[in-house]
């Protein structure tokens, strides 16, 4: 049986990692600095443990996400989605994504409660910016447009993320390249997450573009026009949902640099 003290660490090292998704660090959570983070324990009361598998997965999606895989970081996302309890999850129809529900603050819920319904913010809001970004990818009708949408998501993932940059950390499976091959390969896996049969983003669309420059100032633009850093932002139960540092950052600078240029 757990101690008391026990159950309080846990509790703590859950809302640790939770806080640090909230922000899109995931880093803090599948590559840990033991001066700046603390190993989730995975062990305990059930309810917690389940959380903290939870917040694992959803922090592997992020990282899915970050390397450009949204197929595979969608299916985390659902799986996730699937390990919440019963009335912060939700399923449309038979055989469809299970789906977090964006649910109302529970009142004077115990404190797993209160953290269960913080576990599906954060699954809602990735799975609600994953489901509008194929939307908006479906409904592009040029490889270049696609192109432009993967390079939003390099920007806001990675060139904008602050946790991207760090001295002396260990090794770090994403790739922050900027080259043709890796800005085509994202978007090429954008294309087939919205129509899984297209083919290939050809190095003709990132000539014909610009190369990194003008590709980059596209996607700049287009985050400028965005009347707000995320799609979710002004619904009904988000004011105090966090944007992730990044797409926050990204989207800051986009509309700093229309303004600049606007001389």
């Amino acid at each position: 049986m757990c101690t008391e003290l026990a159950v309080e660490h846990l509790e703590r090292g859950v809302e640790k990692v939770l806080a640090a998704l909230e922000v899109g660090d995931w880093r803090a959570v599948l590559q840990p600095d033991p001066t700046r983070s603390q190993a989730l324990p995975m062990s305990g009361p059930g309810d917690l443990v389940k959380l903290g598998v939870m917040l694992r997965i959803v922090a592997r999606s992020m990282e899915l996400q970050t390397q450009g895989d949204v197929t595979a970081a969608w299916s985390r996302l659902a799986e996730a989605a699937g390990r919440l309890p019963i009335p912060f999850r939700r399923v449309d129809r038979p055989g469809t994504t299970m789906r977090a529900v964006l649910a109302t603050k529970p009142r004077d819920a115990a404190s797993e409660v209160d953290l269960a319904w913080r576990v599906a913010r954060v699954i809602w809001r990735e799975q609600y910016e994953l489901a509008g970004l194929r939307a908006e990818v479906a409904l592009a009708t040029t490889a270049r447009d696609k192109l432009v949408h993967a390079c939003v998501e390099h920007l806001c993932w990675i060139e904008f993320d602050p946790f991207t940059w760090y001295r002396g950390a260990g090794p770090d499976r994403t790739s922050i390249d900027r080259r043709r091959s890796a800005l085509c390969s994202r978007g090429t896996r954008l294309r087939q997450f919205a129509h899984p049969r297209e083919g290939a983003i050809s190095q003709s669309v990132w000539h014909d573009i610009g190369l990194y420059r003008g590709l980059c100032a596209e996607a700049l633009g287009r985050l400028a026009e965005r009347d707000a850093a995320a799609p979710w932002c002004g619904r009904d139960q988000t004011a105090d949902l966090k944007v992730r540092r990044g797409r926050l950052r990204a989207w800051e600078f986009a509309r700093k640099r229309r303004d600049d240029l606007d001389y």
